[in-house]
């Protein structure tokens, strides 16, 4: 306000000035310069009043919902209801950071005179996975000599999610021989009470009710009966979203993770699989295990905006989870951190009598020998481990024989 007020202040004294000068020296010269002050000035303030009056603007996208790699495609229309010329105007579309290194053509230089209407398109490649807002949409314009500025805003936002990159998977041949066949059972795995098939030793998690009392008075230590198990296709995903597991390695891994993950929920909705989905990260998520078409969505709609931003180990999280898991369930375990104490909630799970299934990102790096000790301990306890270097050979890791070596 202190800044135009001075302007007009600098203004009337230029017309008193040259005015006084005119009134009192007379002839051509002085009273040319007050008119031609006085003209300036009238443009000045023409352009200060009327400039960008009355405009508005509408922004279309190309979709609120894209996959990532997609394109996003901006279409603005401005049009402006004022008669007084504009010499130049700059109209710009306020962007998320991320997205601004997607594209820098959200800024346009025109020239519109007398023009009405204007349009800015712009294209943003290679969409990365998120939810993001497009802001608010600038006009700027300003006089031919470059001494005034004006600006408008136009208030506005635009939500876009860009979902994880799906890879179509044809067969995915899983560690539960029963997930692979034609039949599947369409409820959860149950147990049958009255085939009873033997005891085992007590498990942390194990009901009381299943408690063998004899077997345990017999040898001083709690024993839980075994029962028959009935046919299930119970997946649990894990996803390692822990911190320190991707630190050193490239956002591309994690990208692989989330990829990987949301093609094989697809995969195992499509073929009426229970699926669930364990994400802990700043945030912790768990969605229970179901087979409703919108259990895909709010999954997908989680995996949108998941980032390596965890404090919990991945081990933990397993375990912690674990206990909530039906006996006969699998568990998909997708991490870039294989150790010996996953190893070992690898194995409890298995005592637990729940399968699970390793998807072991690597990336761009070799195995070392650590390593294959490892995955073949997990290949003795009957885990099958694949080894995912890239997302787009998802489908062909997972398309071989189901077996418990090593995929790659």
């Amino acid at each position: 306000m202190w800044k135009t007020t001075g302007r007009y202040l600098l203004w009337l004294t230029l017309l008193a000035v040259t005015f006084a000068y005119g009134k009192f020296q007379g002839g051509f010269a002085p009273w040319f310069l007050f008119y031609s002050v006085f003209l300036l000035a009238f443009y000045e303030w023409g352009t200060s009043r009327l400039a960008l009056r009355r405009s508005k603007s509408t922004r279309n996208l190309s979709s609120h919902k894209l996959s990532a790699g997609q394109s996003l495609e901006v279409d603005i229309m401005v049009e402006i209801e004022s008669r007084w010329p504009l010499p130049w105007m700059v109209i710009e579309d306020a962007l998320p950071t991320r997205l601004l290194l997607q594209s820098s053509s959200n800024r346009e230089l025109h020239f519109p005179g007398f023009h009405k209407k204007l349009r800015l398109t712009y294209t943003l490649p290679n969409m990365p996975r998120g939810k993001y807002t497009l802001g608010d949409t600038y006009l700027t314009t300003g006089d031919l000599f470059g001494l005034f500025k004006k600006e408008i805003v136009h208030h506005r936002f635009d939500d876009v999610t860009v979902y994880p990159k799906v890879i179509p998977i044809k067969h995915w041949y899983t560690v539960n021989k029963f997930n692979a066949g034609s039949s599947f059972a369409q409820n959860r795995m149950s147990q049958d009470s009255s085939n009873v098939i033997g005891v085992r030793e007590y498990a942390p998690g194990d009901r009381l009710s299943r408690i063998h009392w004899r077997a345990t008075a017999r040898t001083g230590e709690l024993k839980t009966k075994e029962f028959e198990l009935h046919v299930t296709n119970d997946l649990m995903f894990f996803l390692n979203r822990s911190e320190v597991a991707y630190h050193g390695s490239s956002n591309q891994l994690f990208e692989t993770g989330v990829t990987a993950c949301a093609s094989l929920a697809k995969y195992a909705i499509t073929k009426k699989y229970s699926v669930g989905l364990v994400s802990y990260g700043r945030e912790r998520m768990t969605i229970p295990q179901s087979r409703n078409l919108e259990q895909y969505m709010r999954i997908i709609e989680h995996l949108a905006i998941v980032q390596p931003d965890g404090a919990d180990d991945f081990h933990d999280a397993l375990l912690r989870e674990a206990n909530y898991l039906s006996r006969g369930s699998t568990a998909v375990l997708l991490t870039p951190v294989v150790d010996d104490k996953l190893v070992q909630v690898i194995g409890f799970l298995e005592h637990r009598k729940i399968k699970a299934e390793l998807f072991y990102l690597i990336g761009g790096r070799q195995l070392e020998e650590a390593d294959h000790v490892r995955i073949g301990k997990l290949a003795t306890l009957g885990v099958a481990t694949h080894l995912i270097r890239d997302e787009n050979e998802l489908d062909d890791v997972v398309r071989g024989p189901m077996g418990y070596a090593s995929n790659g």
